[in-house]
């Protein structure tokens, strides 16, 4: 039992380590470089050789515009998780808090004094990525605990 709770804590921590990357290789391959962002923190000359075009449409619009955001959104959710696995109340809090001010940040966007650019896809694919990392937690680590004190 231990052992498998130590193997799902390490799972969790390579996810959010994963969608992280993967959010991040969205942006240094596939967006341009006069993002807000890049004037921020340079990017490398290396990434601007290999970076890849995307014909414009509403769905590569979404890939490379609100699904890196869900992505790090995702990291932060599992990587609290991680942290948090054998604490579920202080998880929960944690987690509440964390939505609670992805929510802002991004609402927050609609003032001409923070910088980004506020979009409700943004809102819709965080509100969705945490919904349903919320139902397989429950559904694969809560009611498997359940059912093994039931037994």
């Amino acid at each position: 039992m231990i052992k498998m709770i130590k193997i799902n804590r390490r799972i969790y921590g390579l996810g959010s380590l994963f969608s992280l990357v993967i959010g991040i290789g969205i942006y240094l391959f596939f967006r341009n470089s006069n993002m807000l962002l890049f004037e921020l923190i340079p990017k490398l000359a290396y990434f601007k050789d290999i970076y890849i075009p995307i014909n414009r449409s509403f769905y590569s619009s979404m890939l490379l515009f609100n699904l890196p955001d869900a992505l790090w959104f995702l990291s932060g959710i599992l990587f609290l998780r991680f942290i948090w696995f054998y604490k579920l109340k202080e998880q929960n809090v944690y987690l509440f808090c964390f939505y609670l001010m992805g929510a802002v940040f991004e609402i927050s966007q609609l003032s001409i004094n923070i910088p980004g650019t506020f979009d409700i896809l943004d809102l819709l694919f965080m509100g969705i990525v945490a919904f349903v990392e919320g139902l397989l937690y429950k559904k694969i680590f809560i009611e498997r605990k359940k059912d093994e004190k039931r037994k």
